[in-house]
């Protein structure tokens, strides 16, 4: 890979602990490959280690029924429609520490569109949860990450994680 000093790149970044992008700060001796780099989140300079990218993630494959019981034999009942009501409780957020880079805003966009969950407007008379995706009018679409105080919640955006304020106590 033919990179220059100053460019751009993908890579791990060992303070942040997540895949970040990176600007080339030097090359190793005789070629074009990265030795170190600075991450754009943290501002941390240290030697380039290559991204550590999952695989992306498919929806689960419903096996077929093969059973012959009365249930596998009746057709399918229509899924009644769902309201755009707030949630009654907290959607979980995935396991482990809360990543606020531009790529985990990807995923958690993701991750919403294929549950096809309602993403709701963002007001501060309102209270959110955990997990809950919200609409802002200058910050575009996002996930509640925590809820700090009782007045307060971080957000998620796609520029990064921000601190609003919102009505009422937080969600038990």
């Amino acid at each position: 890979m033919a990179m220059k000093v100053g460019e751009d790149i993908d890579a791990w970044c060992t303070k942040c602990r997540t895949d970040t992008l990176h600007v080339v700060v030097a090359l190793k001796p005789g070629t074009s490959e990265p030795k170190r780099c600075e991450c754009k989140e943290c501002h941390g300079q240290h030697n380039y280690h290559a991204p550590k990218i999952a695989a992306p993630r498919q929806a689960p494959v419903v096996p077929t029924v093969h059973n012959r019981t009365a249930a596998a034999r009746a057709p399918a009942k229509p899924a009644a429609p769902k309201a755009a009501a707030k949630p009654t409780k907290p959607i979980k957020p995935p396991p482990g520490p809360v990543l606020t880079g531009a790529r985990e805003w990807v995923r958690r966009m993701d991750d919403l569109a294929i549950r096809n969950i309602a993403v709701r407007p963002y007001s501060m008379r309102e209270t959110f949860v955990p997990g809950e995706p919200i609409s802002h009018p200058k910050f575009g679409k996002g996930v509640v990450l925590e809820i700090l105080e009782a007045n307060k919640c971080a957000i998620l955006f796609e520029e990064g994680r921000k601190v609003l304020a919102m009505g009422g106590a937080p969600a038990a």
